[in-house]
C-alpha cells in the first residue's frame, strides 16, 4: 500500500509539473557573445520562443540578421534542442520592441497579411519550428479590428497544419487595442510580459518585476505595476488563467539617483543606472556582489544600492516565489525575457539558476 501511495503521489507530480508551462524566450543575437543554444538544459522549459524575426515592408517575414541566423545555422540549432526534449516546441517570434507601426501596416492590408502567411509557412516548415509567437508591441484601439483578423488568418492556416499560436501581450490590458474575448479564439495561449513595471521612464525609483505592490505607490501603481495585478487585470478582462503564461524578467532595472543617502522605493532619480539601465541576473550576481541588498518583504522583490546607483531585480528567491505563486493561483505557466540573461557558466553556483528555481517552484 505505501509503495502504490508512493507511485501515486510521483504520477501526480508528474503531471502536475507537464500541465505548467515553462516558455523560454532566447534571444538570438546572444549567440555572437558565445551564449549559444546548445548551452541550455532543453528539459527545463516547455516552450522556446526564437526572438526575434522582423517584418519587411510587404508584410513578409525578414531575417534578422542572415550570418546569424541562416550562415550559422542559428533557427536550426534551436529547433535541434527537441533532440533533447521531445516534449518541447519551439515557437519563431515575430515583431518585438517598436515593431508596432510595420504590423499596423501589414494587419490593416490583405495582400500585406497574405505574404507574411506564406513566409510564415516557409519559415516554419525549412527550419523545423512548431508554430508562431506574435510579439506586436502594440495594437493599439483603432488596430483592434485588424489584429483579430490577423490572427484569424493565421490561425486559419496553422490549423490544417497543426501548428501553434501565440501572443505576447503587454501587462496593461486596459491601454491597448486587444479583444480578448475574439482573441481567445485564435490564440493557444497568451503570454503577458509582466516586467518593465518601472525603468529610465519613471520619475523615480522601482522594481522591475515584482509579484506585489508596494505601499509606497499610488492606486493606480497598485492595481497595474506588479505581476499579481497585471495578470488579475487580464483575468477579469475575460482570459481563462488556464490560458495565460504569467512573465518574470532575468533582468534588472537599474537608476541614478538624485540623492545617494535617499535610496528606498519611489527615491528620485537623474536617469537610468552608468550600467545602462538594465543588466542581466549574470552580470548583477558577479559584479554588483558588494552592493548592500534590501529584501521588500511587501513585494517580494531584492533590491540593491551603492553610492547613488540603484537596482531593482529577480534573484533566485524571489523568481522562486513568483513561480510559486504563479503555478498555485492556477495560471497556465510562466514566461521568461530571457533565458539567455540567466548565470548561463555558473559564476556565482549554480548553473541557470533562475530557470532551475521556476522548475523547482512549480513541481
Amino acid at each position: 500500500m505505501k509503495r502504490l501511495f508512493l507511485s501515486l503521489l510521483v504520477a501526480l507530480l508528474s503531471a502536475q509539473t507537464s500541465s505548467t508551462h515553462v516558455i523560454c524566450y532566447y534571444e538570438s543575437w546572444v549567440a555572437w557573445s558565445g551564449i549559444n543554444p546548445e548551452d541550455f538544459d532543453a528539459s527545463l522549459c516547455t516552450h522556446v520562443n526564437y526572438a526575434f524575426i522582423s517584418l519587411s515592408e510587404d508584410g513578409s517575414l525578414k531575417v534578422e540578421d542572415e550570418e546569424l541566423d541562416i550562415g550559422q545555422d542559428l533557427y536550426k540549432r534551436v529547433t535541434a534542442m527537441k533532440n533533447s526534449n521531445t516534449n518541447l516546441k519551439v515557437l519563431l517570434s515575430v515583431g518585438g520592441q517598436s515593431s508596432g507601426d510595420i504590423f499596423r501596416s501589414m494587419a490593416a492590408d490583405s495582400s500585406k497579411r497574405s505574404a507574411f502567411l506564406d513566409s510564415s509557412t516557409y519559415f516554419i516548415s525549412t527550419y523545423g519550428f512548431d508554430g508562431l509567437d506574435v510579439d506586436w508591441e502594440y495594437p493599439e484601439a483603432a488596430d483592434s479590428d485588424n489584429y483579430i483578423t490577423l490572427l484569424k488568418e493565421i490561425k486559419s492556416l496553422f490549423n490544417e497544419k497543426g501548428w501553434l499560436l501565440t501572443a505576447a501581450v503587454s501587462s496593461d490590458v486596459e491601454s491597448h487595442g486587444y479583444n480578448v474575448a475574439e482573441m481567445l479564439n485564435y490564440l493557444d495561449f497568451i503570454n503577458i510580459m509582466t516586467y518593465d513595471f518601472y525603468g529610465p521612464w519613471s520619475q523615480y525609483t522601482g522594481e522591475n518585476s515584482p509579484l506585489y505592490a508596494s505601499s509606497v505607490e499610488s492606486e493606480w501603481e497598485k492595481s497595474h505595476l506588479n505581476v499579481a495585478s497585471a495578470a488579475s487585470n487580464w483575468v477579469n478582462a475575460g482570459a481563462p488563467k488556464d490560458r495565460l503564461t504569467v512573465g518574470t524578467g532575468f533582468y534588472g532595472r537599474s537608476f541614478t539617483l538624485v540623492d545617494a543617502n535617499s535610496n528606498g522605493l519611489h527615491a528620485a532619480i537623474t536617469g537610468p543606472g552608468s550600467d545602462g539601465g538594465s543588466p542581466t541576473y549574470a552580470t548583477i550576481c558577479s559584479d554588483y556582489s558588494s552592493w548592500t541588498r534590501v529584501w521588500d518583504d511587501e513585494q517580494k522583490s531584492p533590491r540593491k544600492y551603492n553610492g547613488n546607483q540603484w537596482l531593482g531585480y529577480d534573484d533566485p528567491d524571489s523568481t522562486s516565489l513568483k513561480a510559486a505563486w504563479i503555478k498555485d493561483n492556477g495560471f497556465l505557466g510562466v514566461m521568461i525575457w530571457a533565458i539567455n540573461q540567466d548565470d548561463m557558466t555558473g559564476t556565482c553556483g549554480e548553473k541557470q539558476i533562475l530557470l532551475k528555481e521556476i522548475n523547482k517552484a512549480i513541481a
